[in-house]
């Protein structure tokens, strides 16, 4: 047998791993949950064609950590106090505690990949990677490119595929 290695980030994993150690992109397909539908018309043009949500809410921004919220709701999705954890949808079964299960909004009709993004402490900030994704990450209209760290500032709104989140968090204070 062979080693297999990562497609996302080419790091060389044991020949029985189903997700990567290293990212934790997916290896191969597991016959637990379906694979990401692919969302054709996920580019520039559509996204602009999509509604520009007006939203009016005042999300409440953790002492610590950083609150998830969706666009439809009042109450953050989670509040992680964890330095870097993944979106997506979780396998059935998977226990990590350092993952937020979108599966409860929608992720799957919206195009979320099993393991879509990351979102890491950097010093007194936040900021996202998308895992390469079948659907994409974006910030303001900006396709992110994977592996790529791009930064959160407080109440960005990012899309995962077509599942609209919004971030709020204090700025870490980081001890010298």
């Amino acid at each position: 047998m062979t080693d297999k290695f990562c497609p996302v980030c080419k790091y060389k994993n044991k020949t029985d791993a189903i997700v990567c150690i290293f990212c934790g992109a997916p290896l191969e397909h597991a016959d637990e949950s379906p694979s990401t539908p692919k969302i054709v018309e996920m580019d520039t043009v559509a996204l602009s064609a999509l509604p520009e949500e007006k939203i009016e809410r005042t999300y409440t921004t953790p002492p610590e950590g950083i609150a998830i919220y969706t666009s439809a709701s009042d109450f953050p999705v989670v509040i992680k106090k964890e330095s870097q954890f993944i979106l997506g949808r979780k396998l059935t079964g998977e226990m990590d505690q350092s993952f937020v299960d979108l599966r409860p909004y929608g992720a799957f009709e919206n195009g979320v990949s099993r393991r879509h993004a990351m979102i890491r402490r950097a010093g007194e900030r936040y900021e996202v990677l998308d895992l390469g994704s079948t659907n994409g990450t974006w910030i303001s209209s900006q396709r992110l490119i994977p592996n790529r760290p791009y930064e959160l500032v407080n109440g960005s709104r990012i899309l995962l595929g077509r599942l609209q989140l919004i971030v709020n968090y204090q700025r870490a204070v980081v001890s010298k």
